[in-house]
């Protein structure tokens, strides 16, 4: 239906509400970002933006839009960055075996405690 490079310019169009300064944002030229902003318009079969010379602002659909996609575009970000976090290795589980003396002695509550507080992003699962 549309891209997600699309949402990304509609809302950095809606954000400055000017089209030079989005594609600058984008790092795309100006042309470059209208015609995707028109193609998306054409997929949803409404207009996003009311334009004049002067100015640009969101018409309802627009407004509705920008509104509906938002969490949408969030959640992206965030799955991206905990798979950026995931390939670091700063996310995920580790499981790690143990005797029952290192349980007995402390080693493994030291160990843990100090696990969690250095990387409190990855679980610690302790298996005997």
């Amino acid at each position: 239906m549309f891209t997600l490079k699309q949402l990304r310019y509609f809302a950095a169009v809606a954000r400055h509400r000017h089209f030079g300064r989005a594609a600058a944002e984008c790092h795309v030229s100006q042309p470059a970002l209208s015609l995707q902003i028109q193609e998306l318009e054409r997929r949803l079969d409404a207009r996003l933006f009311q334009r004049t010379k002067r100015s640009v602002s969101l018409t309802d659909a627009g407004r509705i839009f920008l509104e509906e996609t938002r969490p949408a575009m969030a959640q992206l970000d965030r799955a991206a960055l905990l798979a950026r976090q995931a390939g670091r290795g700063e996310r995920g589980v580790v499981e790690i075996g143990f005797t029952a003396s290192a349980a007995y002695s402390g080693v493994l509550a030291r160990s843990v405690a100090a696990w969690r507080r250095d990387c409190a992003r990855i679980g610690f699962v302790p298996t005997m």
